[in-house]
């Protein structure tokens, strides 16, 4: 048989399989503990100019030091004149001498010259999860297209702090790159490869994240957008790579409301996202068995996030985008500075 028959089959065979999925009151059944997405295309635009009108005039800071080229608002590896004072050093012969510290030189007698901390612009990677558990969505947005608009956000405040942004899409394997650029029109380019993508086959997000490491030649910001299925420990493997290097992380996992309170009563067919797979399930009887099990997935993955020092926020696809990042980027404003008092104290 040629491939492109095999492909018809398959194809004409999931369609079946959705259309058998459905119950009675017309709504899909589950799969893989949830329900098969059978929705309409989604119509709603990735980039709503009504979400940022509630981020405001919020920034994205890096918590780490990062490496820049750019006059931007972040720490940077180099030293320069801004107020942040880093360290002294030895005065020499034709350092400004108003950089010398008099306080320091009464002390112990020698010369010593102030260091600031420079500031620098930053090199964002956005990494979008377009697997196929990614397509599920029943009473709300699928999770695909709610990662799309997070991400779209996050670019657009990025690039209007002048950092660079990039773009990764991930699936079976790295299936696009945009290379992190400042430019005013990387956002279109980022746009455009996010609405050309439709989130569908395996998940391997451990191994496709290990096929990033490398990419980023400066330390700079990572932000990952995935309901995180899989391997945990792979996951916090891969991740620590990234810190290891002097990445500043950030996790948002995309849920559906579904996958957190399981509300499913009727008898259904469970139908696989990423493969072609289903069982018949009764949720009554497994309900319990089902929370206690995700219950605990969310706390090992929470645990292992914390273990490797990476933001780990948690985003469910009922929740206003504009009104939960905002709320994300107050609480890390906050932290941030109150970290950086207990330092200088």
């Amino acid at each position: 048989m040629s491939k492109s028959r095999v492909n018809q089959f398959v194809s004409s065979l999931r369609d079946r399989q959705a259309q058998d999925a459905l119950n009675g009151d017309g709504q899909p059944a589950p799969s893989k503990g949830l329900p098969t997405p059978v929705l309409p295309v989604e119509k709603r635009p990735i980039f709503d100019p009504q979400m940022l009108t509630k981020l405001g005039q919020l920034e994205i800071i890096a918590s780490t030091v990062v490496d820049g080229f750019l006059s931007g608002k972040h720490r940077s590896t180099h030293k320069g004149g801004c107020t942040d004072f880093a360290d002294f050093r030895p005065y020499a012969p034709g350092d400004d001498i108003r950089q010398l510290d008099w306080r320091h030189y009464a002390k112990c007698d020698r010369y010593y010259v102030k260091q600031f901390d420079d500031e620098t612009n930053l090199q964002a990677l956005l990494i979008a999860d377009a697997s196929g558990s990614m397509q599920f969505g029943m009473s709300t947005v699928t999770k695909w297209h709610y990662a799309q608009m997070a991400a779209a956000c996050l670019g657009h405040l990025l690039l209007r702090q002048r950092d660079s942004v990039g773009l990764a899409v991930l699936g079976s394997s790295l299936l696009n790159y945009v290379r992190p650029l400042p430019r005013a029109s990387q956002l279109a380019r980022v746009l455009n490869v996010l609405e050309n993508t439709h989130a569908a086959g395996e998940s391997t997000l451990g191994e496709s994240l290990l096929e990033l490491t490398g990419r980023l030649k400066r330390r700079g910001m990572v932000m990952l957008l995935s309901d995180c299925f899989g391997d945990v420990a792979r996951l916090k493997h891969v991740l620590q790579q990234f810190r290891t290097r002097g990445h500043d992380v950030m996790v948002f996992q995309v849920l559906a409301p579904e996958e957190l309170t399981f509300p499913f009563r009727r008898e259904s067919f469970f139908q696989d996202l990423e493969l072609p797979r289903r069982i018949q399930v009764n949720p009554n009887a497994i309900r319990k068995q089902y929370l206690a099990e995700f219950q605990k997935f969310q706390d090992e993955l929470r645990a292992a996030m914390t273990d490797v020092g990476v933001d780990f926020v948690t985003l469910t696809t009922d929740q206003d985008i504009g009104e939960v990042l905002a709320r994300y980027l107050h609480r890390r404003a906050a932290l941030k500075s109150a970290g950086r008092t207990r330092i200088r104290a």
